[in-house]
């Protein structure tokens, strides 16, 4: 979790929700112009499988200021280069509003 925490945090515009040291295989994010079913539509293009939407959370999410997020859930199974393609998918669609 601190690999993928620390390289999600270099992603422009990506959000982690929920910092807690000490927590699961569960990471949730917002990226910054993007609705989260567009972030969940193109990672899922590239082969990546997360959640999109409201996670059955909505009181916690309303209290960060947000509706919905997008999770991917990591498991023993994972590897760190799993994280480094989630990323650079990640850091791909962020330039590619700049594209337009």
């Amino acid at each position: 979790m601190t690999y993928a925490t620390r390289d999600l945090n270099t992603v422009p515009g990506l959000r982690l929700i929920g910092t807690a040291p000490d927590k699961a295989g569960v990471l949730s994010f917002a990226l910054k112009g993007f609705a989260t079913v567009e972030v969940g539509e193109a990672l899922n293009r590239e082969g990546i499988a997360v959640r999109a939407g409201h996670h059955c959370a909505q009181p916690i999410l309303r209290r960060f200021g947000l509706e919905t997020t997008v999770r991917p859930s990591l498991a023993l199974y994972n590897t760190y280069a799993d994280v480094d393609t989630l990323v650079a998918a990640l850091r791909r669609l962020e330039s590619s509003r700049y594209n337009y």
